[in-house]
C-alpha cells in the first residue's frame, strides 16, 4: 500500500476474534460469567440491543438432557446465540416446555451462519454449537446438562502459560492455566456455599503487582482476588480449559535506555504444574530458570510472533524464578515518523464519531521508550471530545491518557511500522468544527467522512474520489505534508434541513426535473402540424420518467447510497405519481381522436395512429407522436 492509499478495511475495529474464542467472549450479550476458553458461558437471555437471528424457514429444536436422558425441566430458559460469516450477531430467547423441549422458528438455514444454544442451569452455563447443512430446514439440538458437584480431588493443571510484552516501562504478564476436569461431572461451587467449601483452583500474585487484570475490572464473580490470592469457583467442566488473568509489573528503574539489564518474575503456584511453558516477543533474547529449553518454538498469537520456551514441572507451592532480559531501547525521538493520519468520521444532528488511526515508523533496530516520567508523542483530542477507548493492540504500545485531555504514547514502539488507534466522540448541533493538530509532521492526512448528507468544507485539504466501504459510501479528502503544530480546520455541514433527508432533498430535486423535462423533451410544433402532441402522448411520457427515476432510486437503495426509511417512503411516492399518472391516460383515451382545430380535424384520413391522430407511415410499428404501439394485425385507420 503506497502511502497516498487508504486501508479499504476502513478503520481497525477491536482485534476480531475467530469463532474458536468468539464462542465464549462474544457471548458475554448471553452470559454473566468471565470468557474462558472452552467452557461455556451464562446464559441469562437475550440483550436488548442485539438484533434477533437472521429471518428465514429454518427451525432448530430440541430436548434439555439430564445425565445422558431427557429432563422434563420446564420454563427454563433457552437463548440462541447466531454468528454470520460477517460477523453480525444475532440474538433470541425462549423457554422450555413441561417436557423439557424448546423450538426457535422463523431463522435462518444458511449453512455459513454459526448458532449457539445455551442455558443456565443452578448456576451453571451449558452450551451447544450447531450448524444448518446445505439444504437442511430442520435442525435437532439436544442440550446436555451435567451433573454438578462441589470439588473433585482429581482436577489437574497439564499445563501453565506465561506470556510477556513491554508496554511503556512496564511488563504486561499474561497467565494461562491449563485445568483438566477427567470425570463427566462439572464442578462448581455456588456463591452461597462459598463460605462453607474451599474453591476447586487457587493461584496467587507476587507482591510487586502494580495493577491486576481480570478483563471485568476486578469484578469477575467466578475468579475472586483476596489480598495475593485468587480463588476460581468454578465452573470447571469435563476436559480441558484454560484460567487466564494478568497484571503489569514496573521495569526497571532507569533512565539509561541502551543498558542490558534483566529482569527478575518471581510467582508461586499453589496447585503446581506438569509443564511450564513461557512466550516472549520473537527476536528477543531468551529468557532463563525453571529449565527453559532453548531453541524455542515460533508461535503466532493474534498475528504477533512469539518464541514459545517449554520448561520443567513445577511442584505444588513450588515457584517460576525466570530471568527476563530487557529489549534494548532508545529515547532518540530523531527516529520517530509519523507516515500517515487516517481520520474515519461518523456523524449525526448531535454528534460526530471519529476512529482515528495514526501510522508511526520507527528507525533503527531498538524499540523507541519514553524516558522515566517522559512521553514520546502527545496526541491532542479537541477540548469538548469525549474519549471512546483505544483500538487493537494500542494498549500494547504504551498509550494512555496524559492528564491534559489527549493522549500520551509512551512507548515501546518496536523498530518498524506500528498504529495507534483511538476513538473518540464530539457532541455537536447541526454544522460540526474539527481542528487536527499533532506535535510532529505528518506526511498524509486522510479524512472519510460517512456519506449520509454533508458538505465537507477546509482549506488544506482537497478532493478525493470517494469510494464504498461494505455498504456505505464516503467521502474522501487528503492533505500531504503536515507541518509540527499546524491547525488543520475541518467544517462538516449537514445538508439534512427541518427533517428531510439529503436522499429526499435529491429525489425532490428530480421530482421536479422530470416535471421540467416534460416540457423540455416536447418539441414545438406548427398548430398545422398533423403531430401535434395530445394530452394523454405528454402523460405517457412524464409516466416513462417516473418509471426511469424509479429504475435509479432502486439503483441507488442496492448500493447503500439511500437508506430504508427513505427507500421505501420516495418509491411509494413516485409509484403512487406513475399510477396516477396512467389512469389519467386512460381516461383522456376517449378524447385522443379530437383535435384543438376543431371537430372535423377529429374525423382521422388515411394513414393516420387510431389513438392521437397523427400521421404515419404503413411500415411503422409505433407512432412518431404519441409513442403507441401499431398492432400489425390492425390497418392505420
Amino acid at each position: 500500500m503506497t502511502r497516498s492509499e487508504v486501508d479499504p478495511k476502513g478503520p481497525r475495529p477491536q482485534r476480531r476474534v475467530g469463532w474458536g474464542r468468539a464462542t465464549w467472549a462474544v457471548l458475554a450479550l448471553m452470559t454473566a460469567g468471565f470468557a474462558n476458553a472452552q467452557a461455556p458461558q451464562q446464559v441469562t437471555g437475550p440483550g436488548g440491543d442485539t438484533p434477533k437471528p437472521p429471518a428465514g424457514s429454518g427451525v432448530i429444536r430440541g430436548q434439555i438432557l439430564l445425565g445422558g436422558n431427557p429432563a422434563r425441566i420446564s420454563e427454563l430458559p433457552v437463548a440462541l446465540y447466531a454468528l454470520r460469516s460477517d460477523g453480525a450477531p444475532g440474538l433470541m430467547g425462549t423457554r422450555t416446555d413441561a417436557d423439557g423441549r424448546f423450538v426457535f422458528e422463523g431463522i435462518s438455514d444458511a449453512d455459513d451462519i454459526v448458532y449457539l444454544v445455551g442455558a443456565e442451569y443452578l448456576g451453571v452455563p451449558f452450551a451447544q454449537r450447531a450448524v444448518f447443512e446445505a439444504g437442511a430446514r430442520e435442525l435437532v439440538v439436544d442440550l446436555a446438562l451435567n451433573k454438578i458437584v462441589e470439588s473433585r480431588a482429581d482436577l489437574g493443571v497439564p499445563e501453565v502459560t506465561y506470556k510477556f510484552d513491554w508496554v511503556g516501562g512496564q511488563l504486561f504478564v499474561q497467565i494461562s492455566h491449563r485445568i483438566l476436569n477427567p470425570s463427566d461431572e462439572v464442578v462448581y461451587v455456588a456463591q452461597d456455599r462459598r463460605g462453607e467449601q474451599s474453591p476447586p483452583f487457587t493461584a496467587a500474585l507476587p507482591e510487586n503487582v502494580s495493577e491486576y487484570i481480570d478483563g471485568q475490572g476486578g469484578q469477575r464473580s467466578d475468579l475472586v482476588r483476596d489480598g495475593n490470592r485468587l480463588h476460581f469457583w468454578g465452573p470447571v467442566y469435563p476436559g480441558p480449559q484454560d484460567l487466564r488473568y494478568g497484571y503489569l509489573l514496573d521495569g526497571p528503574q532507569t533512565d539509561n535506555a541502551s543498558s542490558a539489564e534483566t529482569f527478575e518474575i518471581v510467582d508461586a503456584l499453589p496447585v503446581g504444574a506438569d509443564r511450564l511453558r513461557v512466550l516472549v516477543a520473537a527476536g528477543t533474547a531468551a529468557p532463563h530458570g525453571n529449565g527453559l529449553a532453548d531453541p524455542a518454538e515460533l508461535v503466532a498469537i493474534e498475528d504477533v510472533e512469539y518464541a514459545s520456551y517449554v520448561g520443567a514441572a513445577i511442584e505444588p507451592g513450588g515457584e517460576v524464578r525466570l530471568s527476563l532480559p530487557v529489549p534494548a531501547s532508545s529515547h532518540d525521538l530523531a527516529n520517530l515518523e509519523l507516515t500517515r493520519a487516517d481520520f474515519w468520521i461518523d456523524h449525526d444532528d448531535t454528534a460526530i464519531r471519529i476512529s482515528a488511526e495514526v501510522h508511526v515508523s520507527v528507525a533503527g533496530p531498538n524499540r523507541l521508550l519514553a524516558p522515566l516520567g517522559g512521553q514520546l508523542l502527545d496526541l491532542e483530542l479537541p477540548p469538548n471530545a469525549q474519549f471512546l477507548g483505544l483500538s487493537g493492540s494500542t494498549r500494547m504500545l504504551g498509550v494512555e491518557p496524559n492528564g491534559r485531555g489527549g493522549l500520551a504514547v509512551r512507548g515501546p514502539l518496536a523498530p518498524g511500522p506500528s498504529v495507534i488507534a483511538y476513538r473518540y466522540r464530539i457532541p455537536v448541533d447541526g454544522r460540526a468544527e474539527l481542528d487536527i493538530r499533532f506535535e510532529r509532521a505528518v506526511d498524509l492526512l486522510n479524512i472519510l467522512v460517512a456519506d449520509n448528507g454533508v458538505i465537507i468544507e477546509s482549506e488544506r485539504l482537497h478532493r478525493k474520489r470517494p469510494f464504498k466501504q461494505g455498504t456505505r459510501f464516503y467521502l474522501h479528502r487528503e492533505a500531504y505534508q503536515i507541518d509540527a503544530d499546524e491547525v488543520v480546520s475541518v467544517a462538516l455541514e449537514p445538508l439534512r434541513h427541518h427533517a428531510v433527508s439529503p436522499a429526499g432533498a435529491r429525489w425532490a430535486a428530480l421530482g421536479l426535473a422530470a416535471l421540467a423535462a416534460v416540457f423540455l423533451l416536447l418539441p414545438l410544433r406548427d398548430k398545422n402540424d398533423a403531430r401535434t402532441p395530445t394530452a394523454s402522448s405528454g402523460l405517457a411520457l412524464e409516466r416513462e420518467i417516473l418509471y426511469e427515476s424509479i429504475h435509479d432510486l432502486d439503483h441507488d437503495f442496492e448500493t447503500g447510497k439511500i437508506d430504508a426509511v427513505d427507500f421505501r417512503a420516495l418509491r411509494d411516492e413516485l409509484r403512487a405519481d406513475a399510477i396516477g399518472l396512467m389512469r389519467q391516460e386512460r381516461a383522456s383515451v376517449p378524447d385522443r381522436r379530437l383535435s384543438p382545430r376543431g371537430p372535423l380535424a377529429a374525423v382521422p384520413g388515411p394513414n393516420v395512429c387510431p389513438t392521437c391522430g397523427a400521421a404515419i407511415e404503413i411500415s411503422w410499428s409505433f407512432c412518431a407522436g404519441c409513442g403507441g404501439g401499431l398492432d400489425a394485425k390492425q390497418e392505420p385507420a
